[in-house]
Formats: structure tokens, C-alpha cells, sequence
């Protein structure tokens, strides 16, 4: 698969009275800005303390004999994949594909020295209620500009559509904690798993003058008919709202989100979960603010451990 072909790992299993008490991975992605962290993911482990302490020992030391000076996790194999440790509402309803661990999971990480690097929050929106008139006002002024289009994933095209994705990423989320390089054909693969799960018509691009100014990515179960949400809940996830740095400000992330929730609402849905928002992402976590009264229903943590520096 394209979006691991950068990726160096090792899984490891514990074993206690010789049945399977846990699992972790180590990875490295070559992309890694600083070139000093790496990653434990895909964590799980039986509620014994020097279970998951063998476990955090086999990763870390894998990844300080590589010169990797941080562990951060869980985050499965690259920042493009599941990240964080549920940490708190346990009793919401979880999403495909976001992460999911029994709450004493925090304890056995926690008590084996990892440090929180950061919080990722989850905001749950009632797409039953009215969107704040300001809002409304600058997205509508915004898409009354002719230069402006909001158009859908051109699933006929993918190699194209990651080319596009690539750039708006990488152009538009430096600074952003956790970031990663994506190269087109890492985002081409992302777009080839989420055609056959997710609902196309809710992954939208802003163009302005024919170039690439935005990407809005909700995920949007689909079942055996076109828009059909899959499931009681009527629930969809906003993923990544991605606007490159010249047209911020100007409404385009405001035309893309009164699109989503147009399209949402067509296909009626009733929440939006907005996920993961680290909380020192200011700007997002204002933008969500901005949008009305919209509670975080879930938060996530993300661990650190620095490494020895191998002799």
C-alpha cells in the first residue's frame, strides 16, 4: 500500500503463561519532520501493569537502536491513520475508524512514565440546529464570488485527486501538531480507501479560478444505496477542513462548511462530529466556536517518552 510505503515497523507480541497478553507496533515514518520521533500503535494489552511495560520497553528500544529521540503514540503507523487514546466519553457513540480502548488503558500508560504530548478533542455538532447568521452571511458572500467553486472528489480521477490533496495538505497544515508530508501518491491512496466506504459526494474541494484553494473531507458511511448512512445514529465526521494559507479568511472555509452541512442535511443526517482538533490548534478550535454552541464530546491523548541516546 502507497500511504505505508515510507514507513519502517515492528510489531511485537506479550505473552503471559503462554497465551497472548498484548500487542504494540514501532514505526518510523520517513516523512517525520524532525527526523527524531517515531510511533507505538496499534497498542492493546491486558490490564496488567508489566504487560504493557514490556510492551513500551520493546518499542522504545527499537526505535533508540534507529536514533529515534521521542516515542509518540498511539498513533498507528503514520499520523494519517488512527491516533490518540480515548480518554474520556467512553458513552458516546464511535465512529468508524476512530480509536477505541478500554478506559484503563490511560492508567497502564501513565503509570509506566509516558507524558501527555497532546490533547486531540472530538466536537459533536446537532446538525438539527440552526447555524449562526454570521456564518451563514460569510459563506453565502462567498460563494457569491464567481471565482469561486466547491466541487465533489472526482473519483474517475484519483492519481489526480491525491496530487491535489497532497498539495493543499502540505501547503496548509505545517505548524499544525503531528504534521506529516504527504506525497500524491500517499493521498491518491487515502482517497482509494475511502471511495468504497464513504459517501463521495461529501468530500468537497474549493477551486478558486480554476486552482486548488481547499479540501473538506467528511466521512459518511455508506450502505447498500448511494447516501444511505449506515446505522441509527445519522452520525458523519469531518475529518479535515484544509484551506491554503492566501485564501483563509476570505470565506472559503465557511463555503465549505455550509456546503457539508447542506449535503448533510439532504441526507439526512443529524450529528457531525468534528475530530481530532488538537487543543494548540487555535485557529480550528476558534472556527468551531464560531460555528455555535458545539460541546467535545470525546478527548484523546497522545503519549510521549524520550529515548536514550544509544553509546
Amino acid at each position: 500500500d502507497a500511504l505505508f510505503s515510507r514507513v519502517k515497523a515492528q510489531p511485537f507480541l506479550a505473552f503471559m503463561d503462554g497465551k497472548a497478553a498484548g500487542r504494540v507496533v514501532a514505526a518510523i515514518h520517513a516523512g517525520e519532520p524532525s527526523g527524531e520521533s517515531g510511533y507505538f500503535g496499534y497498542f492493546e494489552a491486558l490490564p496488567r501493569r508489566e504487560v504493557a511495560r514490556a510492551l513500551l520497553a520493546a518499542a522504545a528500544d527499537w526505535l533508540a537502536e534507529r536514533n529515534i529521540q521521542v516515542m509518540l503514540g498511539p498513533v498507528d503507523l503514520t499520523p494519517h491513520e488512527r491516533v490518540g487514546l480515548l480518554v474520556d466519553g467512553f458513552g458516546e457513540f464511535h465512529l468508524p475508524g476512530m480509536p477505541y480502548n478500554p478506559p484503563y488503558c490511560r492508567q497502564l500508560l501513565e503509570d509506566n512514565g509516558l507524558e501527555l504530548a497532546m490533547e486531540l478533542r472530538a466536537y459533536i455538532g446537532d446538525l438539527t440546529q440552526a447555524l449562526p447568521e454570521r456564518l451563514v452571511k460569510v459563506a453565502e458572500r462567498s460563494a457569491a464570488n464567481p471565482l469561486l467553486k466547491l466541487r465533489e472528489l472526482n473519483v474517475n480521477n484519483l492519481i489526480a485527486e491525491g496530487e491535489v490533496f497532497s498539495r493543499v495538505h502540505n501547503e496548509s497544515m505545517p505548524g499544525v501538531w503531528g504534521f506529516v508530508p504527504l506525497s500524491p501518491a500517499e493521498g491518491a491512496a487515502i482517497w482509494r480507501r475511502l471511495v468504497n466506504r464513504y459517501d463521495p459526494g461529501l468530500i468537497l474541494f474549493a477551486e478558486i479560478a480554476g486552482q486548488p484553494a481547499g479540501l473538506c473531507l467528511t466521512m459518511a458511511a455508506v450502505g447498500g444505496s448511494p447516501g444511505r448512512p449506515v446505522g441509527r445514529l445519522r452520525a458523519a465526521r469531518l475529518a479535515v477542513l484544509a484551506v491554503l494559507p492566501e485564501y483563509r479568511f476570505k470565506g472559503v472555509e465557511a463555503a465549505l462548511i455550509l456546503e457539508t452541512i447542506r449535503r448533510l442535511r439532504q441526507r439526512k443526517f443529524l450529528l457531525l462530529e468534528l475530530s481530532q482538533v488538537a487543543a494548540s490548534n487555535r485557529m480550528m478550535n476558534k472556527l468551531i466556536r464560531n460555528m455555535g454552541e458545539i460541546p467535545v464530546g470525546k478527548i484523546y491523548h497522545v503519549y510521549q517518552q524520550r529515548l536514550p541516546v544509544p553509546n
